[in-house]
């Protein structure tokens, strides 16, 4: 059964619409830093997307079993976007780098703090997602966007965390981010790591990944009727979720400038 992506593709050119996306929002050195400090989260949370579903279709045990998966190519498609995700070409083209470092290290970069985003993983890894989640100190906007994203996560069913890895992707993310690189002049020379990342976000999520994690969802269906119905509200709920993200960020953008400028 294929999956109906009429309402899909309408949210989805919803979300591109944003104002956000346009760049005219972004459109100083501090609006880019709000951004960035709100985004990173997001960037961390997809890769815990990503592991989600890894770890439903290919699991990780100590004596390798087959699963069902293997033929069908979702173990492939989902073990090369874990692999270009957490251990990506760094820019010297020998050493690994996650997506996650690379955005840390852009952030850096063009003067953004990724503290608060280091501080939170610090204490996922000592005190667990939970607890982080309830007690470090998160942009309000960024939490809300990373609670619903483990909530998809906690239902433990690969075709509705497949449907908001997949349809939740931001394709979107690098133009919007050249065309800001353009209006703030931060070239390649100035921003070497700014541009790398982008980069590798267009190569990753090039021709071929797109339609084989549409493919990837319809899998993991497996022609049951229940489950398309509730991929599809999945990625319908993905969507609406980052353009809720999107709606407060710029909402942050406008009520922060003012306190910048002035400081």
């Amino acid at each position: 059964m294929k999956l109906p992506l009429g309402k899909i593709k309408a949210k989805t050119e919803q979300l591109y619409a944003h104002p956000l996306l346009s760049g005219d929002v972004i459109n100083s050195i501090d609006a880019l830093h709000v951004f960035m400090e709100h985004h990173v989260f997001a960037v961390w949370d997809f890769m815990s997307l990503a592991k989600g579903l890894q770890h439903h279709v290919c699991p990780s045990t100590t004596c390798w079993v087959p699963t069902r998966w293997i033929r069908s190519g979702a173990a492939r498609l989902i073990n090369e976007i874990v692999l270009s995700e957490e251990s990506d070409i760094d820019m010297d083209g020998e050493s690994s780098i996650s997506h996650h470092d690379l955005y840390c290290q852009a952030m850096l970069e063009v003067g953004a703090d990724p503290t608060s985003l280091e501080d939170f993983v610090n204490c996922v890894m000592t005190d667990g997602v939970r607890y982080a989640l309830e007690n470090m100190n998160v942009p309000a906007p960024s939490l809300r966007f990373m609670n619903r994203t483990f909530e998809f996560i906690d239902t433990g069913e690969p075709h509705i965390v497949a449907a908001a890895f997949c349809f939740g992707r931001e394709k979107v993310i690098p133009q919007m981010f050249q065309h800001i690189a353009d209006r703030l002049e931060l070239s390649e020379v100035v921003a070497p790591k700014f541009h790398y990342y982008l980069q590798r976000h267009i190569e990753v999520d090039g021709e071929h990944h797109g339609p084989a994690a549409i493919t990837l969802v319809e899998t993991l269906c497996d022609h049951d009727p229940v489950h398309i119905h509730e991929a599809e509200q999945a990625a319908i709920e993905a969507l609406e979720a980052r353009i809720r993200l999107w709606n407060e960020v710029e909402q942050a953008i406008r009520n922060e400038l003012p306190a910048l400028r002035h400081n």
